[in-house]
């Protein structure tokens, strides 16, 4: 989103930015406004590691009780924070924003970064890690989804809606068929449902091109030998990435790679680090993954999106949501091999996994790349943000 908000502000226009205070420093760096909503994300999947887990049955549970407690105070701030807006866009955890929308009498755009956040039965719903099952079933877990939907953010959301005056909704119409999507992925690797695949718009990927440079230190590093394998896990800590920080040690250090380990929410790096490897913080993927022989990591979007423009092997350990769709649609393209879920992945399987990614066909990675090397996401989102704020897009029916 902060690199929706530069191409937004390079076009001209002001950006007012609002999101879990996690992100207040990043968007000061960036000089752009912001307001702090809810609470601090990282400590709170700290306090509540259900949440981080691809358990459907342990999710729910612990979204449940997130969306209880964030919801009203997203009502709140968002108002505030939208109350000069021309129009709002919103991805990720803001549920409350189309409402919002409506009591501001703004247009709305929600963002997807992969397409199975959309109802379809091509795929199934997000919070279900299984992959390839008959589009039956699909359809008959995105019914069971819709149920959970009513039961988990009806509620707060509706709440939220009478004060404001509003009439109550239903979370699938209001979420889904009402407010118009863009989705901001590669519409060749992860491909849209068949059911919505001509009203629901792609951009392309939301690339963030940091303009810092690696320190001298890690570049010295990087230059003194081999391309070393990364590993990072993003926003991810709990069980599963405080387990693969001891396989990885079994997997890789006998096999005399360098290692670059990203210590994330999770804090990955604790204690002694065999020789030739070394653990970085925040450091800028666009100039980092050109240099690395392989990087392994969670499926996020931005990771695997930035790791497909540098054309660089890839093992994708999903753990939540959207991870498992990732790392099916990277498989089903021969970008990257099967390798398996973060909570259950052995040091045995991972070595495995790491060798196929390293020795597989260079063809199809090098397509990716050249392709996204001048896919622009940001500005196609920002023309198409213009033209609904000015009224010239009307978002199609959705069945």
């Amino acid at each position: 989103m902060f690199a929706l908000a530069l191409a937004l502000t390079k076009r001209g226009h002001d950006v007012h930015v609002a999101a879990s205070p996690n992100f207040a420093a990043w968007a000061a760096r960036l000089g752009l406004a912001f307001t702090s909503i809810g609470c601090d994300t990282q400590r709170w999947l700290a306090d509540n590691p259900e949440c981080l887990t691809g358990n459907p049955l342990r999710m729910m549970q612990g979204m449940r009780q997130f969306f209880g407690e964030q919801l009203p105070v997203q009502f709140d701030g968002l108002i505030d924070a939208a109350q000069e807006s021309s129009a709002l866009i919103c991805a990720g955890l803001a549920l409350s924003a189309p409402s919002v929308a409506e009591y501001l009498r703004i247009p709305v755009l929600g963002i997807a970064y992969s397409p199975c956040v959309i109802p379809g039965r091509d795929h199934p719903p997000a919070m279900v890690p299984w992959q390839n099952l008959p589009r039956w079933i699909n359809s008959l877990l995105w019914s069971m989804t819709h149920r959970f939907s009513e039961q988990t953010f009806g509620m707060p959301i509706n709440a939220g809606r009478v004060r404001l005056g509003l009439a109550p909704v239903k979370m699938f119409d209001h979420l889904c068929r009402e407010m118009p999507w863009l989705v901001a992925a590669d519409r060749a690797i992860l491909p849209p449902s068949s059911e919505w695949a001509t009203r629901v718009p792609y951009a392309n990927f939301f690339f963030f091109d940091d303009d810092r440079s690696l320190d001298f230190e890690l570049a010295d590093w990087l230059a003194a030998g081999e391309p070393p394998v990364f590993v990072g896990f993003g926003s991810m800590s709990g069980e599963a990435t405080a387990r693969i920080g001891k396989l990885l040690r079994q997997a890789l250090r006998e096999s005399g790679r360098r290692v670059l380990l990203a210590s994330g929410w999770a804090g990955l790096g604790e204690g002694d680090m065999p020789e030739g490897w070394r653990i970085v913080g925040d450091v800028p993927h666009g100039r980092l993954f050109e240099r690395v022989a392989a990087v392994i990591h969670h499926g996020g979007s931005g990771t695997m999106a930035t790791a497909l423009r540098a054309g660089v092997p890839q093992v994708v350990l999903p753990l939540i949501l959207d991870q498992y769709h990732h790392a099916e649609c990277l498989r089903r393209a021969d970008l990257a091999p099967p390798a398996g879920a973060l909570e259950r992945i052995s040091s045995d399987s991972l070595r495995v996994a790491l060798d196929a990614a390293l020795a597989m066909d260079p063809g199809p990675r090098q397509d990716a790349a050249l392709r996204l090397s001048t896919a622009n996401g940001t500005d196609l989102a920002v023309a198409h943000l213009e033209q609904l704020a000015a009224g010239r897009v009307i978002p199609p029916p959705f069945h």
